[in-house]
């Protein structure tokens, strides 16, 4: 923690305990390696591979073309590729296309689920990894917040 001056105020800069949200909005078009250290919520357009030590949202415009290994994925949007998670929720406009491997798997009704399933254990499922996951990736971290400093 330490203090920042910026356009005439004191700011504090600190680092929160657990990550924030990353955001993918509608319109946004991602290609490539992309790593996450929190929750991420995607509204727009992703090739490649997507990493997350959490969750990942898909909301219902948001398209997925990639594999992805993550804690958990909820879909409300589009999925095509390969997945590796803990549970899998898929909502009632979501669509799964692809090979799954996870421990549960949850679809609401409307959704679609179109591929192949293995059920993992927990520990199967952390053994994984993505195949070509290579030193190319991007990492994305939460920003750190700056808040005005109280005089």
């Amino acid at each position: 923690r330490f203090p920042i001056t910026m356009f005439g105020k004191k700011f504090t800069f600190t680092r929160s305990a657990s990550p924030a949200l990353s955001f993918i909005a509608e319109g946004t078009k991602l290609t490539g390696n992309i790593e996450f250290a929190g929750d991420v919520l995607i509204g727009g357009d992703v090739q490649g591979q997507i990493l997350s030590q959490a969750n990942v949202i898909v909301e219902r415009t948001g398209n997925l073309h990639c594999e992805v290994k993550c804690r958990e994925l909820i879909i409300d949007g589009y999925f095509k590729g390969r997945l590796i998670c803990e549970r899998l929720v898929i909502q009632a406009h979501g669509i799964v296309d692809g090979d799954v491997a996870c421990t549960s798997m949850q679809i609401s009704e409307g959704g679609q689920f179109i591929g192949l399933r293995i059920k993992e254990d927990h520990q199967t499922i952390h053994a994984h990894s993505l195949p070509s996951a290579a030193s190319s990736s991007t990492r994305i971290t939460p920003v750190p917040t700056l808040s005005p400093e109280q005089e």
